[in-house]
């Protein structure tokens, strides 16, 4: 099954009034270090709707979403995934593969309408996922390498990905990576009067900066914990 929820018009305070949509639990991929604990994703009022997304009682198909998508006005800011990830399939080996098909429908969509969407994934980065990310990016759907450590930024940057980067939030940041890429503390974390809605800084591919979210939410204390194991 592939269910996903749009809300049309976001009401959360850090994102801002763009669209943004929830995929099933079942689009994330296993080895995404928070799958057991940790993520943001499940506690609170969003674990709520994501649950039912979930169990099927809210949201539509992958067609629907592709409908929706096409018919936003161009320049539309949208985030895809505030809870969820890209769908996959499972291959003999237990890999993990980023669902091609599915993403080409919405990388399309997202182009014929000239919207300016925007994901994050933590799939694993084999040459599958990568690929299909590259594709993505190279059409105007941004998709965003997720990392737990500025190290892992630098290998994505390294492979020609926008990186973003979950970060201890009981340590100071650094400035940049081991690499000597910049890193900038989501302004959303930081400043009130910043959302996605204005700042837009993770719906470029083309940056060499990485994104460093800080812990946060009810799993705040179990995410430092495994960032520094």
């Amino acid at each position: 099954m592939t269910r996903v929820h749009i809300t049309r018009r976001s009401s959360n305070s850090k994102v801002g009034k763009i669209p943004v949509t929830t995929s099933e639990e079942s689009s994330c991929p296993t080895t995404c270090p928070f799958y057991g604990g940790g993520c943001y994703a499940k506690t609170g009022p969003q674990s709520w709707h994501w649950r039912k997304v979930s169990e099927g009682k809210r949201g539509g198909s992958w067609d629907d979403l592709a409908k929706f998508v096409s018919e936003l006005n161009a320049g539309q800011l949208w985030r895809h995934n505030v809870s969820g990830d890209l769908f996959h399939d499972t291959a003999p080996d237990g890999q993990e593969l980023i669902n091609l098909a599915l993403l080409k429908q919405l990388v399309d969509a997202n182009k014929s309408s000239g919207a300016k969407g925007y994901t994050y994934t933590h799939h694993k980065l084999n040459t599958h996922n990568k690929e299909a990310i590259k594709y993505a990016n190279k059409n105007g759907f941004t998709v965003n390498a997720s990392c737990e450590s500025l190290t892992q930024a630098d290998d994505a940057i390294r492979e020609g990905l926008p990186a973003v980067c979950v970060v201890d939030s009981s340590k100071e940041v650094p400035t940049h990576t081991p690499a000597g890429h910049k890193v900038t503390v989501c302004p959303a974390q930081l400043h009130e009067n910043v959302q996605c809605a204005n700042c837009k800084l993770c719906s470029y591919s083309k940056r060499s900066q990485v994104v460093a979210f800080l812990a946060h939410g009810n799993n705040e204390r179990k995410v430092n914990e495994l960032l520094t194991a």
